[in-house]
């Protein structure tokens, strides 16, 4: 274990044997940290939180403190960071708000400088936050989508996988599985590159096309549109999609951008 002289280390706090901890790093409470990881000068790790193998924070990172929620009293809850997850300067991730509730980002994530994930977000694996992207409280991100700079979360909204969210982006409403946005946060089309490079088989990504088309391009109100994409949906990519339009909605499904060739009926989305 390398931990620098001026790093106050809480007598509280489990760090395996080959953690690296950098100057003026604080790790206050009940901190565990696994194999591998390494902390750049300057961090602070607080609370109940822990960091799986292989993690890397950044100078100014802060992770596991308390809400920005003022119905938060100092209660019990959690912050769990995955396994080769990068954090770059100054990202900050906070603890749920609701006693032991947990924030998680998942593993391989790359949030990247001035970010910040409120209480109670749930990012999946290979999730990446460009610089000053901000989470409001109980988002959740599915696996490998990607938000650009800039962009803001609205609190409670769910982001599928493999989305692409663009730059300076505003996201109020949950965003399906493989959809790009505009920047105010309505569908103008699929990530077809994201689909590739996943590996999505060509069997797939036609089915994903066929079902936007269904959804977003015939006339039928939304959810008489999902019942009919249900239908046709047969890959597992395909049934992903549907799954998650089928999934409890706070905020309403994003519609379809102006420039596309409808908003769709029962899409909640605004004008």
């Amino acid at each position: 274990m390398s931990i620098h002289p001026t790093a106050l280390v809480d007598g509280k706090a489990e760090l395996d044997a080959d953690v690296e901890v950098g100057p003026y790093c604080v790790i206050d409470g009940h901190v565990r940290i696994a194999a591998g990881c390494r902390l750049h000068h300057g961090v602070y790790v607080t609370g109940w939180t822990e960091l799986g193998p292989a993690c890397v924070l950044h100078p100014g990172v802060i992770v596991g403190h308390e809400p920005q929620d003022v119905k938060y009293h100092g209660e019990r809850s959690y912050c769990r960071i995955g396994r080769r997850t990068v954090l770059r300067e100054h990202v900050t991730i906070h603890r749920g708000t609701i006693p032991d509730s947990e924030t998680v980002v998942g593993e391989e994530c790359f949030l990247l400088a001035g970010s910040h994930v409120a209480h109670n977000c749930r990012l999946g694996r290979g999730v990446t936050l460009i610089n000053n992207v901000l989470l409001a409280g109980h988002v959740s991100i599915e696996d490998r989508a990607t938000l650009g700079g800039g962009a803001v979360v609205h609190q409670f909204v769910r982001i599928g996988e493999l989305t692409m969210i663009p730059g300076n982006g505003r996201v109020s409403m949950d965003v399906p599985p493989f959809a790009m946005l505009d920047f105010v946060g309505r569908v103008v089309g699929l990530n077809r590159v994201g689909m590739r490079r996943a590996g999505m088989t060509g069997e797939e990504r036609d089915e994903i096309r066929a079902l936007y088309r269904t959804l977003y391009g015939s006339s039928l109100p939304f959810r008489e549109a999902v019942d009919r994409a249900s239908v046709q949906a047969q890959t597992p990519a395909g049934r992903r999609l549907i799954a998650f339009l089928r999934e409890e909605s706070r905020r309403g499904i994003a519609g379809a951008s102006h420039g596309a060739s409808r908003t769709p009926a029962g899409a909640h989305g605004a004008d």
